[in-house]
């Protein structure tokens, strides 16, 4: 299949330098980091999204997250979530930028295609006084200060093809423009498999990354909120239930949370859920079973289902664990910026 696609993956290239020699960056009036990737889906950056906004927060800054929003529904406009705001829904809002809001309600976050003129837009709605981009390592319209990106250990560039024939949005050289690089997942490589990514993300770089794996494991209700008594889940029969890019990751997430499943449902990324789904699933798996989802999943689960369905479903909430020191990747972060 990828030798078919091929020259569909040379016009994606082309397509690619004309967007970024054609697209002016322009520079906002307050600093710009980037989160981001150079493949498709499934590399875990919306945790370190959410892992930067609280290491701001820390350094007393206030961001304000520029995000896309995939999935939204047809003609969303643009809008601002903010505490105490308006209140949307994850199909207007878009999954992933509701859930970070969830996840840091004290950020900001401005959501739409055309981000540049949205931080205009919005500015005088919003207190931030830094920008965090998110998946904006190929967006070229916005001049950054930093561009941190995420490589996925247990898949980090596929077969080294472009889109469609491969997962690449850009080739590794790309890694060279990177500020910081997060490598994802690396306890579903060997010791000596990460080592040899590590010097390959070096050479391509010139940077040593940061080597991260999910842990402080917390199972909570579909609200993120309320936990979900973690004895249910060892006393009974559990399934994975998710609509992510990286399904693999999240099901060997559950395994080192100390939970065995009988199996898993893996949906499209992005999956927009219905009732009537749920209810095929809990169908299937019986009336004393159990379903654990991912955050970016519950969003969507929690507005849609009924209390009978929700009560039968965890959510585990994961964190990045910084191998080798969450210091110092707050402290180049902080370096990094430059305020006038």
């Amino acid at each position: 299949m990828p030798k078919i696609l091929y020259p569909f993956s040379l016009v994606y290239s082309v397509l690619v330098k004309a967007d970024r020699v054609f697209a002016s960056g322009k520079k906002l009036d307050r600093p710009v980091i980037s989160v981001g990737n150079i493949t498709w889906g499934g590399t875990g950056k919306t945790p370190v999204v959410i892992e930067l906004l609280e290491a701001l927060f820390k350094n007393n800054l206030k961001p304000a997250v520029l995000t896309r929003g995939y999935a939204r529904k047809e003609g969303a406009k643009p809008l601002l979530l903010k505490k105490g705001g308006q209140l949307y829904t994850a199909a207007e809002a878009g999954d992933e930028p509701l859930l970070i809001f969830k996840s840091v309600p004290q950020a900001e976050v401005i959501i739409g295609a055309k981000r540049y003129d949205n931080a205009l837009r919005f500015k005088k709605d919003i207190s931030a006084d830094i920008y965090v981009l998110d998946d904006g390592f190929q967006h070229w319209k916005i001049k950054r200060d930093l561009d941190i990106v995420c490589v996925n250990a247990a898949n980090p560039f596929g077969n080294r093809l472009l889109i469609p024939a491969g997962i690449l949005r850009e080739k590794p050289s790309a890694l060279k423009r990177a500020g910081i690089v997060v490598i994802t997942n690396a306890d579903m490589i060997t010791p000596s498999e990460l080592e040899k990514l590590k010097k390959e993300i070096y050479e391509l770089s010139g940077k040593n990354a940061f080597v991260t794996h999910y842990g402080n494991y917390e199972f909570c209700k579909t609200d993120l909120q309320t936990k979900f008594d973690e004895k249910l889940l060892k006393n009974s029969q559990v399934y994975s239930l998710s609509g992510i890019g990286f399904s693999g990751g999240f099901q060997n997430t559950i395994k080192k949370a100390g939970i065995k499943t009988s199996g898993s449902f893996v949906l499209k990324d992005h999956n927009n859920y219905a009732v009537k789904e749920i209810e095929n699933i809990f169908n299937k798996i019986g009336s004393g079973a159990f379903l654990i989802t991912t955050s970016k999943d519950a969003v969507k689960l929690d507005e849609t289902l009924p209390d009978e369905f929700k009560k039968r479903i965890a959510v585990l909430k994961i964190k990045p664990v910084f191998e080798n020191g969450k210091e110092q990747w707050e402290k180049e972060i902080i370096n990094s910026l430059r305020f006038s």
